[in-house]
């Protein structure tokens, strides 16, 4: 009798190139020298698991998307996104929840990029 490991997520098997398949996370505040507040955008590849770094200037989709922007000529463009939904960093900070998620979800569809959103209570699903 043997028992049988359960299954991996397809997207964390499929056979893709790097960075195809990502998770996005933000870290931070960080404070400049200039005393200025940045966040990092931290894209993990569910495959490979690199791990690309963006400084994102202010907690706006706008300021999210143009790193967003930044990533896609240097990685390539992702094909699928997961993301929390912000929920748990409210607690530690009320400026995350000033993020736009759909309008992010919105500007990313003509790119043809699915978002997957985990579950709040599932943190544990966006480090694969």
């Amino acid at each position: 009798m043997s028992n049988e490991p359960a299954p991996l997520p397809l997207d964390r098997v499929a056979d893709c190139v790097a960075f195809e398949i990502v998770g996005i996370d933000l870290a931070g505040p960080l404070f400049l020298k200039s005393g200025e507040k940045v966040w990092i955008a931290l894209l993990t590849c569910a495959n490979f698991r690199a791990i690309h770094l963006e400084l994102v200037n202010s907690l706006t989709a706008d300021s999210f998307l143009l790193s967003l922007r930044r990533f896609i000529p240097r990685r390539g463009r992702p094909r699928t996104i997961y993301s929390d939904n912000g929920t748990n960093f409210r607690c530690a900070s009320n400026d995350l929840s000033k993020l736009d998620w759909d309008k992010i979800t919105r500007r990313t569809m003509p790119n043809k990029i699915l978002w997957k959103f985990i579950p709040p209570s599932a943190a544990w699903w966006g480090g694969w």
